[in-house]
């Protein structure tokens, strides 16, 4: 008799107060995190989506109007979006961020984006995270022009 394989995908779920224990906020880090992927991106050792695998990702919205009574309606900043991504160095991985967006969020005091990210084995697919998304991607957005600063910023420079 053959043994079966294991066929267990095994994810680890990280909810925002498991991501703040996990560092997300550590912005010194994320910054580090940017420089090494803003180098990788330089080498071209990464891939996105569209024919380019240079494309932000793919996005859907609504119709202005709509015969279906149960689908949303274009508004301000409505939307859904994958991007989807691989990059490697020692990251080697991919993943989409994968997130809704509507101003009328506020509304219910919920952000206007909400992000999950999953991270993917880059050879069968496999989802191994599923990460609350938002805090890291604000992180991530103002790390980039941190890791700018810390290259072209003079030497002597001070802060008030």
């Amino acid at each position: 008799m053959t043994a079966q394989p294991d066929t267990r995908i095994d994810m680890l779920y990280l909810s925002e107060p498991e991501m703040i224990e996990a560092g997300v906020k550590d912005m010194a880090g994320c910054i580090d995190v940017m420089e090494e992927t803003l180098v990788l991106w330089a080498k071209g050792d990464y891939r996105m989506a569209g024919s380019n695998w240079n494309s932000h990702g793919a996005q859907m919205s609504f119709p202005k109007e709509s015969p279906f009574p149960g689908m949303p309606l274009d508004g301000p900043d409505r939307r859904f979006m994958a991007m989807v991504a691989y990059l490697g160095g020692r990251f080697d991985t991919s993943g989409v961020k994968w997130y809704g967006s509507n101003v009328d969020n506020r509304e219910q005091g919920l952000p206007r984006s909400i992000h999950t990210i999953t991270l993917n084995d880059k050879t069968t697919g496999a989802p191994f995270a599923i990460m609350s998304g938002n805090l890291e991607s604000a992180y991530r957005t103002a790390a980039v022009p941190g890791a700018a600063a810390r290259k072209l910023a003079p030497e002597n420079a001070k802060t008030q």
